[in-house]
């Protein structure tokens, strides 16, 4: 199984990605130069160098599953998220787990059902 561990720091930018710069790379980085954050901008281009190396978005994935639990959020989702990710962690350090061949398992069956689509003769 292929597990992507990403800190509650690295989860927290990336759902901030998602949320206050619309999922934008770009954007984020240029608000963290903006702010001075050469750390933290260091680490969001090595996690979007990660997500570009395993072909997921985290951005997106770190949203929904921190939303997951949300009224407005329909149980299929709330339970593919809990199948591709999970928190788990010892002495206090909490990582989540993202299983890389889950998510891929998940895009694999929504694609699936865009093969039928061929135009009509």
């Amino acid at each position: 199984m292929e597990v992507l561990c990403l800190n509650l720091a690295d989860y927290k930018l990336l759902n901030s990605r998602f949320a206050e710069h619309g999922n934008s790379q770009l954007r984020l980085a240029a608000a963290l130069e903006e702010a001075g954050a050469a750390d933290v901008l260091r680490q969001s281009k090595a996690l979007r160098r990660m997500e570009v190396s395993f072909g997921v978005d985290l951005g997106s994935l770190c949203h929904r599953f921190e939303h997951r639990h949300d009224a407005r959020v329909h149980p299929i989702e709330t339970m593919v998220m809990n199948f591709v990710a999970e928190w788990r962690g010892t002495n206090g350090k909490r990582e989540l787990w993202v299983m890389l061949d889950r998510v891929h398992q998940v895009r694999d069956l929504m694609e699936e059902g865009q093969l039928a689509r061929e135009p009509e003769s």
